[in-house]
């Protein structure tokens, strides 16, 4: 083959090679890294007008947290004086049904998380947490773990069987709290204390697979960066575990948990402050599924829903 031949084909290959490689870098996409908790309370904006609460029997929404099983839709339940309930909600306010807790009590419910099972293989659950005692005179106070159920297109609701309650005590002596927290990474709980005489809210671990035959002395992990003086009455961890939340009856707290932390230490740290909506009684909070939001309502009847997402993506149907 002449010289000139055999530097066009080498030529050729060359080019086909890297067109090759070419194809191949574009076909590859980089996944975004998810927001952080500084994107959030720099960037997050209203939602205008979301909706409001259809559930008439929802009248005092003092947990609140996004569904981990199907998009756009929530969970919520009652304050003290209520049924052992919870309510399934759209991100509209749309109703999607009630759901009886079978073997609960609801002393004074506060806070509820999602997040994943105490085992391997366990399917998302629920935590609600019995937690509230504004007198700080409970010697034990109950969260009650029971698998979320799937909720098909007009479901009017039933009852939720399998609960698990978990009694807890305070290393320290009775606290009065509104805030409950579930860890996805690791699947252990946070209950962080309301602090009514002011100083730092503290935070108490409840480690994951406690035997709910048992009683668990929780001890105090840290105390919560920023929080003297202010009163937390509802918490969230974002789905992935890489943002913290707590809110104030004024405010909603957001922490970023960096990739060795625990959620101790990321509440040990300092809050940056989000946006929020004047409510008269704001004792929730959940941040969205998908990491770009958070969602908060307030205690009466037919309550607006506030809702706050990152632009550049709608929020997602209710």
């Amino acid at each position: 083959m002449p010289r000139v031949a055999v530097i066009a084909l080498v030529a050729a290959l060359v080019a086909a090679c890297s067109g090759g490689e070419r194809d191949r870098a574009s076909t590859t996409t980089t996944r975004p890294a998810p927001p952080t908790a500084a994107d959030l309370c720099a960037q997050a904006r209203a939602v205008p007008d979301p909706g409001r609460v259809a559930q008439p029997a929802l009248v005092e929404a003092s947990g609140l947290v996004a569904s981990r099983a199907e998009p756009g839709l929530l969970w919520a339940h009652n304050d003290s004086g209520g049924a052992p309930e919870v309510f399934a909600i759209g991100e509209d306010g749309s109703d999607r049904g009630r759901w009886s807790v079978a073997g609960a009590s609801a002393r004074d419910w506060e806070d509820m998380a999602a997040g994943p099972g105490p085992a391997d293989g366990d399917p998302g659950v629920l935590y609600l947490g019995d937690i509230g005692d504004n007198n700080a005179q409970r010697e034990e106070v109950v969260v009650y773990r029971v698998a979320e159920p799937r909720v098909p297109a007009g479901a009017a609701g039933g009852d939720l069987a399998g609960a698990a309650a978990l009694t807890l005590t305070y290393a320290d002596g009775p606290r009065d709290a509104e805030a409950l927290l579930a860890d996805p990474l690791t699947a252990d709980l946070f209950v962080v204390t309301k602090q009514w005489g002011g100083g730092p809210a503290g935070v108490y671990r409840i480690p994951a697979g406690v035997d709910p035959g048992t009683t668990t002395r929780m001890e105090r992990a840290a105390d919560v960066g920023g929080s003297d003086g202010r009163l937390i009455t509802g918490g969230d961890v974002s789905p992935d575990g890489s943002v913290v939340g707590l809110r104030t009856y004024t405010e909603v707290l957001l922490w970023d948990r960096g990739p060795d932390q625990t959620v101790p230490e990321a509440l040990a740290g300092r809050p940056c402050t989000a946006p929020s909506a004047a409510e008269p009684q704001g004792e929730s909070l959940a941040l969205a599924a998908d990491g770009r939001g958070y969602l908060t309502v307030s205690e009466g009847a037919n309550p607006p829903l506030h809702a706050f997402r990152l632009p550049g993506r709608a929020p997602p149907p209710g």
